[in-house]
């Protein structure tokens, strides 16, 4: 299906056994850099992204190219947990829309710079949405209840996103059951299952769409599909 943010894997002929349950452990180091540091920029450019899109109807190619490399190094983390690959992903922070490769899988980019919708924008702004939610989770644990008035800014900024996160959530259930039984059948058998392989690596491909058009690399609705 063509959309500006792809992901491609190649199901590998045969994969060593313990790969399901290594593959999660020497992780570890990405997934705390990509929910760390790259998260916590991400955040900054998210903003001034938005603002730059709403007022001037263009994106900044730096900040397109940063947004790039934090969608592809989501996708390679997630993709090497999900022992899509045995070719563990290179720490590798340079911005760009082009896949530099070396990492097991391709996850390419073509974002949108000018004649931006701005009003599609104005209610795709991910990061009040994702940190005031997050406050409404964890406030109630320190005394701290999240007001009314927030939980609307939260819905009515990120309204857009709705719709494809509900099937990104729904998504993440399928490929995690397909894992699970692929997980077996590799343990067992070094052979991942073409259809839940397949199924597996769909979630990841619409995570990458969704946090293209979230990060403002895209116009383009992500398609409800996880081919």
């Amino acid at each position: 299906m063509s959309y500006p943010a792809t992901m491609t894997v190649e199901r590998p002929e045969r994969m060593a056994n313990w790969r399901p349950i290594g593959n999660m452990i020497l992780a570890l180091p990405h997934y705390v850099i990509l929910n760390t540091v790259l998260a916590a920029a991400a955040s900054v450019t998210a903003v001034v992204a938005w603002f730059a899109v709403l007022f001037t109807g263009k994106l900044p190619p730096g900040i397109a190219a940063f947004h790039a490399t934090y969608v592809r190094y989501r996708a390679r983390t997630f993709s090497y947990m999900a022992f899509l690959t045995d070719t563990y992903p290179p720490f590798d922070f340079s911005p760009s829309t082009d896949d530099p490769g070396g990492a097991g899988i391709t996850v390419g980019f073509s974002p949108k710079l000018e004649g931006r919708n701005r009003l599609m924008v104005l209610f795709r702004f991910i990061v009040p949405f994702a940190w005031l939610t997050l406050i409404g989770m964890m406030g109630p644990a320190y005394g701290f209840e999240l007001p009314a008035w927030g939980w609307i800014v939260a819905l009515v900024l990120g309204a857009v996103l709705i719709p494809a996160a509900v099937f990104s959530t729904l998504a993440w259930v399928v490929s995690n059951v397909a894992a699970v039984i692929g997980a077996v059948a590799v343990i067992f058998t070094g052979r991942w299952p073409a259809i839940l392989f397949r199924l597996t690596a769909g979630w990841v491909r619409v995570d990458a769409r969704l946090w293209a058009y979230s990060m403002l690399l895209t116009d383009k609705y992500p398609p409800f599909s996880m081919d």
